[in-house]
C-alpha cells in the first residue's frame, strides 16, 4: 500500500513555551533559520510524501505563509532583486502539495482529535503518516527514519506501523513504553505501559508518536473515548485497540530524537543542528565550551 500523504498536527497553543508562543506558533519557532515543523516535513518528503495536511488552529495563517507563500514578501524580494532568497522560498513551496484543516476550539483535546478532524481529507485507498509538528529525528548520516518506517510498513504488510526509540532503563518511567513481540524477524506492538515503575518496563522502547495508519484503522480512531482522568482523546488508545486485532509493526528509530516543544528541548535541538554546520563551529566553541571531565 502506498504512503504519499502525511498529517502533521499544529493545532496546539504551545503553553510549554509561553510567553513567546502568545505571538509565534510553537511549530514555527526556529531551529537555526528553519522552523521546527520544516524538519518534520523534510523527513516526510524524504520518505516519498507528496501531500501534506496540516491541522491548525482557527484563523492561524503563519503556516500558509511559509508553505504556500506570502505575496507581499515575494513581491519585495522580486523588487529588490533578491533572486536567491526567492528561489529558496519557492523551493519550499514546491516540495509537496500543502493543505490546511482548521481544528475548532470546541472539538476536544488530545492527540486523536486532530486526526479525527483530518479524516475527511485522507486518501481512501492509501496509508498515511501521522506525526506532530514540534519534534523530529536528527541524523547526520544522510538517512531518514521516516523512510525506514515506510520500509518497515511495506516489508511487514501490517495494518499500521509506529516508531519507537530505545532509552536507558533509568529513563523509562518518564515515558509510554512498548510491549513488543518478535515474529519472523520483525517486531509488533502488543501493549503500552504508561510510565512504568522502575524495573517493571516491558522493554526499553518508548513511543515517540510517529505512525503509519491505514484507512481501516480510522474506525478505531473514530471510537476513541475520553480518558477518565484527563478527558483527553488519545491516539494511542486507537492504535492499541487496533493492535489487539491486527498487526502493528514497530520500527526502532536510529536518529537523535529532538523534542523542541519545550525550552530545554528547543535549545538542545538548535545546538545539535548547529553542531553539524562547519560554518558555525567557531561560534559554538566560543559560546558553548567543551565540558570538563
Amino acid at each position: 500500500m502506498n504512503v504519499t500523504t502525511a498529517v502533521i498536527f499544529a493545532s496546539g497553543f504551545g503553553s510549554r513555551m509561553l510567553p513567546v508562543t502568545a505571538a509565534v506558533q510553537k511549530e514555527l519557532l526556529p531551529i537555526l533559520n528553519r522552523p521546527i515543523i520544516d524538519y518534520v516535513v523534510a523527513d516526510c518528503v524524504a520518505a516519498g510524501v507528496t501531500d501534506v495536511i496540516f491541522v491548525i488552529r482557527p484563523n492561524s495563517h503563519a503556516l500558509q505563509d511559509y508553505y504556500v507563500g506570502n505575496s507581499g514578501l515575494q513581491a519585495h524580494l522580486k523588487r529588490f532583486g533578491k533572486h536567491e532568497a526567492l528561489a529558496k522560498l519557492e523551493e519550499t513551496h514546491h516540495r509537496a502539495t500543502f493543505s490546511f484543516v482548521e481544528q475548532p476550539e470546541t472539538a476536544g483535546y488530545g492527540t486523536a482529535v486532530p486526526l479525527q478532524i483530518a479524516a475527511p481529507h485522507l486518501p481512501k485507498d492509501e496509508a498515511f503518516i501521522v506525526c506532530g509538528g514540534d519534534d523530529f529525528l536528527w541524523r547526520t548520516d544522510g538517512g531518514s527514519d521516516m523512510t525506514e518506517l515506510v520500509a518497515t510498513f511495506a516489508k511487514t504488510q501490517a495494518a499500521g506501523a509506529m516508531m519507537a526509540l530505545e532509552r536507558p532503563d533509568a529513563e523509562l518511567s518518564r515515558y509510554g513504553v512498548l510491549s513488543v513481540e518478535t515474529r519472523q524477524g520483525s517486531e509488533y506492538l502488543q501493549d503500552f505501559v504508561e510510565k512504568p515503575a522502575p524495573g517493571e518496563a516491558p522493554s526499553n522502547l518508548i513511543n515517540i508518536s510517529k505512525y503509519i495508519l491505514t484507512p481501516q484503522m480510522m474506525d478505531f480512531v473514530a471510537k476513541v473515548k475520553p480518558d477518565v482522568k484527563s478527558g483527553e482523546y488519545y491516539i494511542t488508545d486507537a492504535i492499541l485497540a487496533a493492535a489487539k486485532q491486527q498487526a502493528i509493526a514497530v520500527h526502532r528509530a536510529s536518529g537523535k530524537f529532538l523534542d523542541a516543544g519545550n525550552t530545554a528541548g528547543w535549545l538542545e535541538a538548535n545546538l545539535t543542528v548547529a553542531a553539524a554546520r562547519s560554518d558555525l563551529h567557531s561560534i559554538l566553541q566560543t559560546t558553548v565550551p567543551p565540558q570538563k571531565s
